[in-house]
């Protein structure tokens, strides 16, 4: 397989047996994958020349040719890096395509964008969002390019890093972006009280794990009232909330319905309450689809 520099494109290749074969800008790579479980790989051939594959037992990755810096994938109108990580990443998930496709696409109620991110206006005449749990930055990436200023809250300083350097290598050397490493419910509680309101808001919390002091996060019993606080945070007026997920503890039906319950009851929005819902899929080279994880967007029509 060749390791074109210049191609920037990410293709899932094949999957089974708890792990994935992805073209990654040009780049074939091997690493796990628990959706994978229990299913066979097609094409086993193409296995045997992947660049890298990541050793999930001794948590390293294995590259048969140097994996160089300066790889991008493109995104739909912003790229994101990509590189390996210690934790078997790649510093994007490219099945969130379609959600930064609706991000940038859907920005206001009547589909419209609002000015791209280096014109004349300033941050002040932006519609403002919120990224919690921001990870390296793709959804703040689309939401920067569909002309808003965001907030782009992570826990890890690394993670808001490659934030900044994605935003660097997409042209913005001065984007309307508040890199703030923050634990996301402290964070969305400051800005209850502080009575401030954002037209988007986008997260995509872990199934588990920890916050900077150490106090432990599971999603099935801390992120109802963490939605609650954001919706204390949308603009009654127009609105878009986008929440993905995946853990099997929790599915987009449970958010959905919760959804429909408190945002009338917290927002009071105007107009029409709209809900998209559904699964993250990645297609193969095959055909199959590999599951990804829930997302569910909510948003008002005036």
């Amino acid at each position: 397989m060749p390791d074109g520099r210049t191609d920037d494109r990410y293709e899932l290749v094949d999957f089974g047996g708890g792990r994935k074969l992805e073209l990654v800008a040009g780049r074939l790579i091997d690493r796990p994958s628990p959706a994978a479980e229990g299913l066979a790989a097609k094409q086993r051939a193409r296995w045997k020349v992947a660049a890298s594959r990541f050793d999930e037992s001794e948590r390293r990755w294995n590259h048969r040719v140097e994996w160089k810096p300066g790889r991008y994938i493109a995104c739909g109108g912003f790229r994101m890096p990509v590189a390996p990580t210690p934790y078997g990443h790649i510093g994007v998930f490219p099945e969130q395509q379609a959600n930064w496709d609706w991000l940038r696409t859907h920005a206001l109620p009547d589909g419209s964008l609002l000015s791209p991110p280096n014109a004349s206006d300033t941050v002040v005449d932006r519609a403002k969002a919120l990224n919690l749990f921001a990870y390296t930055g793709a959804s703040t990436m689309a939401m920067v390019s569909a002309g808003f200023t965001v907030a782009h809250v992570d826990a890890a300083k690394p993670n808001v890093q490659s934030a900044r350097e994605a935003a660097k290598s997409n042209g913005w050397d001065d984007p309307p972006i508040r890199y703030l490493i923050d634990d996301a419910v402290k964070f969305a509680a400051r800005e209850v009280r502080r009575e401030n309101r954002y037209h988007t808001i986008v997260m995509d919390p872990p199934a588990y794990g920890h916050g900077p002091s150490g106090k432990a996060w599971r999603l099935t019993r801390d992120v109802w009232p963490l939605i609650d606080d954001c919706l204390r945070l949308l603009q009654p007026d127009a609105f878009r909330l986008l929440i993905t997920g995946h853990s099997p503890d929790v599915n987009q039906d449970d958010v959905e319905n919760y959804l429909a319950t408190a945002i009338p009851k917290t927002t009071r929005p105007s107009g029409k309450l709209r809900f998209e819902t559904g699964r993250l899929r990645l297609p193969d080279e095959s055909g199959r689809k590999l599951d990804a994880g829930f997302f569910v967007r909510a948003w008002n029509e005036r």
